[in-house]
């Protein structure tokens, strides 16, 4: 039985609240990472280690359910380690072909750290599998139930390709260590979280409910103030490209259903 757009936007509220119980100052990453995944977006978290990123990943995955995969990237990490090798009975006939069980292509919420890290090989069939949620690698070729992908890096990169690859995550959060009047807080929370598994309260077909009602919000009443926010932003030399600036709108959608809205205001 489908739920109604209200309710599946309840329930997966509810389930965000149980994967931050303890986790203090994280709770916007998480909601990020909600609104990214119903606006069918990718999000990157930028921050120094040890600021509990992988953590709130983690939970808000178990939460949601669904197949998870997670990798910490380096410089010698080789395209197999994210994608599968190649199936080598495939190979001896000719065909270079994936074995892509329990790998990336596979996942349907996954996590990268240090995604920067990744060889250009690594980097541009990301691209394909971010954008299109499609792998292509040989004669394998295949559509991806990726859902919503998180990204982490201790800084946004330089390097103008590394920015561009960087671009196709439309969602931007930068997490800082937990504030000293904070540290009790941080203390308590972080005894609890350990002690406290987070069960999958959802499947995903209750976001695969709030997905759908997104193309279907009424966005008439927003356009005139985002237009004005992108010129004020240009205005202070912030420049965002025309693909995010068409695709913003998908997360001002999404947040309107998730607000069980069918019109953003």
């Amino acid at each position: 039985m489908t739920l109604p757009v209200n309710q599946a936007a309840q329930h997966l509220r509810a389930a965000i609240r149980e994967a931050t119980a303890g986790l203090v100052d994280r709770e916007q990453l998480a909601e990020l990472m909600i609104l990214a995944a119903v606006a069918r977006e990718h999000l990157l978290v930028i921050g120094p280690p040890g600021t509990a990123k992988s953590a709130v990943v983690r939970r808000v995955a178990q939460s949601l359910g669904g197949q998870y995969f997670e990798y910490l990237l380096g410089r010698f990490t080789e395209p197999s380690e994210l994608f599968g090798p190649v199936n080598l009975s495939k190979l001896r006939v000719g065909q270079v072909e994936t074995d892509i069980a329990g790998m990336l292509p596979e996942a349907e919420v996954a996590f990268l750290d240090e995604v920067f890290l990744g060889s250009t090989a690594i980097l541009n069939t990301l691209l394909g599998l971010l954008n299109e949620r499609q792998f292509r690698r040989g004669h394998t070729r295949i559509e991806c139930p990726l859902r919503v992908c998180v990204g982490a890096a201790n800084a946004l990169p330089e390097d103008e390709g590394l920015a561009a690859f960087a671009d196709r995550f439309l969602l931007h959060v930068f997490v800082e260590p937990v504030p000293d009047n904070r540290l009790e807080d941080l203390l308590a929370g972080g005894w609890a979280a350990g002690q406290h598994q987070v069960a999958a309260m959802l499947d995903l077909s209750t976001l695969d409910v709030l997905n759908l009602a997104v193309p279907h919000v009424d966005m008439e009443g927003v356009r005139l103030a985002l237009a004005q926010a992108i010129r004020l932003l240009r205005q202070a030399q912030v420049q965002l490209s025309d693909r995010r600036i068409v695709k913003a709108q998908q997360l001002i959608a999404a947040a309107a259903v998730l607000a069980g809205r069918t019109a953003a205001t």
